[in-house]
């Protein structure tokens, strides 16, 4: 009698279901997956591995951007539109740099919708939409994360990334993050960060984009030199931050404007130097073919040594 009483007074405690609740998760959901049906509309299939095709974004309306890494031939690439249309694109550019391939359609279709600049934030619910297949495929988490000032593997400045706390699955890179209403927001990555999921905005996408409709690659302006920081100790006492340096390339612009090995560059068109990353900015701010001025300390003596960068192509 005892233990039948305390089992319905279990029962009669027993948490019922918030109908609120219920219905806020239910709205959720509708609203996610609409969201993914409409970023879907302008997320691409590309042919062009082996195994699983790779995902792209219609960027503009006959503009394909996708991740280079995924994408294994130049010429004509065959490109799955999202309504099952099977068409031809051809590889207008490549950016190893910042990972990124336009591609150039035989036709138009409608581009994403984009999301404002400021919706990439820190805590935001985003969606990772691919197509690595006929159907589209998704990924829910947040932003953990922003950089905005994200540097590439060889120094390049790329601009602002979203860390994502999310599942990026095979076929994905290259593919739309869209925020809770399926407005863009970026290119998904597993390759920038060495297989951590990441998004190039849409901002630092169209600012590469520019470069590689206009001239096939992304300047990237160098000099032929490889240098380490040091520090200087003038005769104030404050030390003062420089670059060593330590191999000058044959049939480079270093040499060929007469660097040394052992030159001390302190600065580059009037922008001091603490390290290498400063001298690529420095060379990415001048004209293409534009001299740049270097202040060089040569064996204890201030001089001064005029360069112009050559272009270095990357590719995938």
């Amino acid at each position: 009698m005892h233990a039948k009483g305390i089992h319905s007074h279990l029962v009669t405690r027993m948490p019922t279901p918030n109908a609120d609740a219920s219905a806020a998760l239910s709205d959720l959901s509708s609203s996610l997956a609409a969201a993914v049906a409409r970023a879907a509309e302008s997320v691409v299939a590309i042919h062009a591995r082996r195994r699983i095709p790779s995902s792209g974004i219609l960027w503009r309306d006959d503009v394909v951007v996708s991740a280079s890494h995924t994408v294994k031939r130049d010429g004509d690439v065959p490109v799955v539109l999202p309504n099952g249309e099977r068409v031809n694109a051809t590889v207008a550019g490549r950016d190893a740099a910042a990972d990124l391939v336009a591609l150039r359609l035989e036709t138009k279709a409608a581009a994403a919708p984009r999301a404002s600049g400021d919706s990439l934030r820190v805590g935001s619910l985003v969606l990772a939409v691919g197509r690595p297949g006929q159907s589209a495929t998704a990924s829910f988490g947040i932003i953990s994360a922003i950089r905005d000032d994200w540097r590439a593997w060889d120094g390049t400045r790329l601009g602002r990334v979203a860390r994502l706390d999310l599942n990026v699955y095979d076929g994905f890179s290259g593919g739309a993050l869209v925020d809770a209403s399926g407005a863009l927001l970026g290119v998904n990555n597993s390759a920038l960060a060495r297989g951590a999921p990441l998004a190039l905005s849409a901002d630092a996408v169209d600012r590469v984009l520019a470069e590689l409709l206009e001239r096939g690659h992304v300047r990237r302006p160098f000099l032929g030199i490889s240098a380490q920081p040091v520090m200087l100790a003038p005769a104030d006492g404050d030390d003062q931050p420089a670059l060593l340096i330590t191999s000058v390339a044959a049939d480079s612009a270093a040499q060929r404007a007469g660097l040394l090995v052992g030159d001390v560059l302190r600065a580059a068109a009037g922008r001091k130097l603490g390290h290498p990353a400063d001298l690529l900015d420095a060379l990415t701010q001048s004209r293409a073919g534009e001299p740049v001025q270097l202040d060089v300390l040569r064996g204890g003596t201030p001089t001064s040594v005029t360069v112009t960068p050559a272009d270095r192509r990357t590719g995938a």
